[in-house]
């Protein structure tokens, strides 16, 4: 068993990582920004609290005894958040971690990246590992920026630099875009959607964490480098509410409105980007993960939908 430090432990995703490595055995380390923001888990798990994150952020008491990072923490799109703030937190913030990890003998970097540190929120041609990085957003920039740290981190031999690159997570906590779709789902309105056949790939959370274990299981022979994680198959933004309003005991309701019709009005509205993201295409390709540790997602994508809207309409 390992001892892994994991930042961001509060997190949408960090709660899950935290409950899926203490069930695995291992020993955490949870940081975060504010004191008393980390979820309880099981074991004899430490609790630091490191305050905000920068290039000056001191990690030498959170990676004490620690074999392995987990770095999650990080900037997320907003409205509002500065260039500056995404690089900051997520490029200067990343470098300070990997030196200190480094000095303090950690032997494995995993940094959760993005898919959008190769690519905007839509695309016509899949994407891959092979993909040239040509990140469209501030956020993406920053992510890509971060990468290189890690990669650095794994110059030495016996260090191992790993940067997953994960496409929108779906669940039923999940903010963005997918809590827009739940919240949509949820309505009694019909949706006018039935005619978008698009290709968009996503990744449950619980997949996504246990593509972390895999990573951690996989020990000494762990390939470095950057790798895209996603569910097998895509799905349509049609199936996505389909799915979603099936979790929830609802009907469909979906009537077809041109896919065209739909973009114009949302550009028209200033919500471009909201326009690629649900009316385009992002197929992505993870077999290169897949092969490299020995994995593939335990949750069916549409199982996983449909479970993220009975959870999340429970909870409301």
């Amino acid at each position: 068993m390992e001892h892994v430090l994991i930042t961001g432990a509060s997190g949408f995703f960090g709660r899950t990582v935290v409950s899926r490595l203490a069930a695995a055995g291992h020993t955490l380390t949870l940081a975060s920004r504010r004191p008393a923001t980390v979820p309880v888990a099981t074991g004899p798990h430490r609790h630091v609290h490191v305050g905000d994150l920068s290039g000056i952020t001191d990690w030498r008491d959170a990676l004490e005894g620690c074999t392995t990072v987990v770095h999650l923490a990080a900037q997320v799109p907003g409205a509002g958040v500065s260039e500056d703030r995404f690089r900051i937190v997520n490029d200067e913030a990343t470098a300070a971690l990997t030196r200190q990890a480094a000095a303090s003998g950690v032997q494995r970097f995993i940094f959760m990246s993005s898919i959008f540190a190769i690519t905007g929120n839509a695309s016509d041609a899949t994407v891959s590992d092979d993909t040239v990085p040509s990140p469209a957003s501030a956020y993406g920039r920053s992510k890509l920026a971060a990468e290189a740290h890690v990669r650095a981190f794994a110059e030495s031999d016996d260090r191992i630099g790993i940067s997953l690159r994960p496409v929108m997570g779906y669940g039923a906590d999940a903010s963005g875009n997918w809590r827009l779709l739940q919240k949509l789902a949820a309505s009694p309105l019909p949706l006018p959607f039935a005619a978008v056949s698009n290709s968009r790939s996503l990744i449950g959370v619980d997949n996504l964490a246990d593509a972390v274990a895999a990573v951690i299981a996989k020990r000494d022979d762990a390939p470095t480098g950057a790798f895209a994680v996603a569910d097998t198959d895509p799905v349509s933004l049609a199936d996505m509410l389909r799915l979603l309003r099936q979790g929830m005991a609802r009907p469909a309701h979906l009537v077809p409105v041109p896919p065209a019709l739909l973009s114009g009005l949302l550009q028209a509205a200033g919500q471009a980007k909201i326009a690629k993201s649900l009316l385009g295409d992002l197929a992505v390709d993870s077999s290169r993960f897949r092969e490299a540790f020995s994995w593939s997602p335990p949750q069916n994508v549409r199982d996983g939908i449909q479970r993220s809207g009975a959870e999340f309409s429970k909870a409301r």
